[in-house]
């Protein structure tokens, strides 16, 4: 066999440092190792651009809401309102992930609740012979809610609850004892919520003693108040701080 043909069919052995094929493999690696760094420079510089984008409009969005005094109109919800009254350093520390202090928030006018009272002093007396006994004619002096209403020698009540009740009469009389009744009538019944009797001077210069009361308790609607002299043409101051009769809804 010529010695051609035997240098053709004898198998080929690895190339010289000069040969291309040793270099490719190695070469082609390293490329794609530099496309995937840049890749990934770009995409993190990317990334910090969108979270500094995202963190300007959230103080935008805060800076909008404390201006106009309310979340937005426009139907969005975003997890960040309910942070809108605090400060934009606590809306910051929620966006880096950290847990901003609630505050308490303090209820406004119209949650507080709203206690009915009435304040009552006199405008006139009669005297009943027939029964001994002298009544009060009341006029509203301070009011709030709708609760209780004055109507001439009787209160009624419009609002069931509990109700602190105070009532007082300054006299002016030589009659040894004088006193006052609070009664109500009521739901099938009449009974009396409270009486007060002081001694009176038997000198008209010093005939002046005041007879004070005061009580909770559990009034229902429609209920009936009055206040009773059980004396006939008994003498009493109608000065308004002489003389009066409050209620305050608890």
């Amino acid at each position: 066999m010529p010695a051609s043909s035997s240098f053709l069919l004898a198998p080929k052995g690895p190339q010289g440092d000069m040969g291309g094929p040793v270099r490719e493999p190695a070469l082609s690696v390293a490329l794609w190792l530099s496309w995937g760094a840049a890749l990934g420079a770009v995409a993190c510089a990317m990334a910090l651009l969108v979270q500094q984008t995202e963190l300007q409009s959230l103080r935008k969005e805060v800076s909008r809401l404390q201006r106009s005094g309310g979340p937005s109109q426009k139907g969005h919800e975003y997890p960040w309102q309910s942070l809108w009254e605090q400060s934009p350093d606590a809306l910051e520390a929620w966006a880096n992930g950290e847990r901003p202090r609630r505050r308490r928030a303090l209820p406004t006018q119209k949650q507080k609740k709203k206690r009915s009272l009435l304040h009552l002093v006199p405008i006139n007396i009669t005297s009943k012979e027939d029964s001994d006994v002298t009544e009060v004619m009341w006029q509203p002096a301070l009011q709030r809610g709708r609760g209780l209403e004055a109507q001439g020698y009787m209160v009624r009540v419009w609002d069931t609850g509990v109700y602190l009740l105070y009532s007082q009469v300054l006299f002016h009389d030589v009659t040894f004892t004088m006193g006052q009744v609070v009664s109500r009538e009521g739901q099938g019944r009449q009974e009396t919520l409270f009486r007060c009797v002081c001694s009176m001077p038997s000198d008209p210069d010093r005939a002046y003693n005041s007879c004070y009361s005061a009580g909770v308790f559990h009034l229902h609607q429609g209920d009936i108040l009055s206040v009773v002299i059980p004396r006939a043409r008994a003498k009493f101051s109608l000065s308004p701080h002489g003389t009066f009769l409050g209620f305050v809804k608890l």
